[in-house]
């Protein structure tokens, strides 16, 4: 997500916007192989992107199904499929945050005729574990050891960011919390017992009907979004939209992910907070792979998904040397993102001239290369990207 611009470092990358101006082409003109291309592009890119919120909602219903059946049966055995499970959705996830920050139904106002759309309460991070559960140091704190207050969705809904960003109830990094615990050296994960989820004591009764209520919430949301996709719904609006405005939108939120969420948001303020509670996936040590998954996205609007063909192509058809250059810079972030080791939280508190801190500074510079060449291919094709949840 992208919080408040309070860091100067985060801040910094906003001056990738391109100065380019929108254009269409006169309807007199005959139609370029460009044109053509495009035509084609913007039907296969909704097509795509319904696939890939199909199968993220899908994965979002097998996790629900492995914390079903470890809360029937709370032990080691069932909380490491939950586990499992929860890693798996995340991987089928990550990738769809390529389609954010571009006006969709994901992100907001446009795509739902005024209302918010639900990435805040699917992916809000950072959280504060201690405002939902108990923690070292305040074994008594948090909203499910409060028995005066009565533990119903309403009251995830209401205390969901009340009065902080970091006041997370709702999405995957609470339920992430509930199944690990607070993670608490850089070695391992949170080594949360499965015997936090035994039924009969009322503390623990609270927290099974909180995390059946989290996953209960984060299916609905996720199929949301991939029911808007559809073709009946916003899936068509996407197709009818101006085509070069349509190209906007999956430029601008490919370059803000990749320049300003991943370098900056992910990996830019936390080597320089030195701080976990930065770090995206700090329960679970997934975070690695989080940026691997979100690379993929990169690559599945770039490349296509098999059936449906990315930027790329489109782009070979206006000026094959850029779409050369935004291959060649795909290819080195993922080379970038192979050669940083798990655990993050590790090169996180690293010393300033440790080799794995170097290694993440790389990647950063490379996802920030990456989002100004996809700035310059708008250019190229006559439309604004904008960095920055601009839209």
């Amino acid at each position: 997500m992208i919080r408040a611009c309070g860091r100067a470092l985060a801040c910094a990358l906003l001056v990738l916007t391109s100065p380019a101006v929108a254009a269409t082409p006169a309807a007199s003109k005959p139609a370029t192989p460009f044109d053509v291309a495009l035509r084609n592009w913007v039907r296969a890119n909704a097509a795509m992107t319904a696939r890939a919120y199909a199968h993220a909602a899908g994965e979002a219903e097998r996790l629900r199904t492995a914390i079903a059946a470890f809360l029937g049966a709370p032990s080691e055995a069932t909380l490491a499929g939950a586990r499992v499970a929860w890693m798996a959705s995340r991987a089928s996830y990550e990738p769809t945050e390529v389609f954010r920050f571009s006006d969709g139904p994901i992100d907001g106002a446009t795509a739902l005729a005024g209302r918010e759309g639900p990435e805040n309460r699917i992916n809000a991070w950072p959280m504060d574990e201690a405002y939902l559960d108990s923690v070292a140091n305040s074994p008594r704190g948090g909203l499910i050891p409060n028995l005066s207050i009565p533990m119903d969705r309403s009251l995830l809904g209401r205390a969901h960011g009340a009065s902080d960003d970091t006041q997370v109830t709702l999405g995957f990094h609470a339920i992430e919390f509930l199944l690990w615990g607070q993670d608490r050296d850089t070695v391992t994960a949170g080594q949360r017992p499965a015997t936090d989820y035994l039924p009969g004591d009322a503390v623990r009764e609270r927290r099974r009907l909180c995390l059946g209520m989290m996953i209960d919430s984060l299916v609905a949301d996720l199929a949301a979004v991939a029911r808007e996709w559809r073709p009946d719904r916003y899936g068509t609006r996407f197709t009818t939209l101006p085509r070069r405005e349509a190209l906007r939108r999956a430029l601008s939120g490919a370059a803000t992910l990749s320049g300003f969420e991943l370098a900056s948001e992910r990996i830019s303020v936390p080597l320089a907070t030195h701080s976990q509670e930065d770090e995206q996936s700090c329960f679970s040590d997934n975070t690695v792979r989080d940026l691997s998954s979100n690379v993929e996205g990169l690559a599945l609007v770039l490349e296509g998904d098999g059936e449906s063909t990315g930027l790329l192509k489109l782009f070979g058809t206006l000026d094959p040397k850029l779409a050369e250059d935004l291959r060649e810079r795909l290819d080195q972030v993922r080379q970038r993102m192979l050669e940083v080791p798990a655990p993050y939280d590790a090169i996180i508190l690293s010393a300033p001239d440790d080799p794995r801190r170097r290694r993440l500074e790389a990647l950063a510079g490379e996802l920030i290369g990456l989002s100004g060449a996809l700035q310059r291919a708008g250019t190229r094709a006559g439309v604004t990207v904008r960095v920055g949840g601009g839209g």
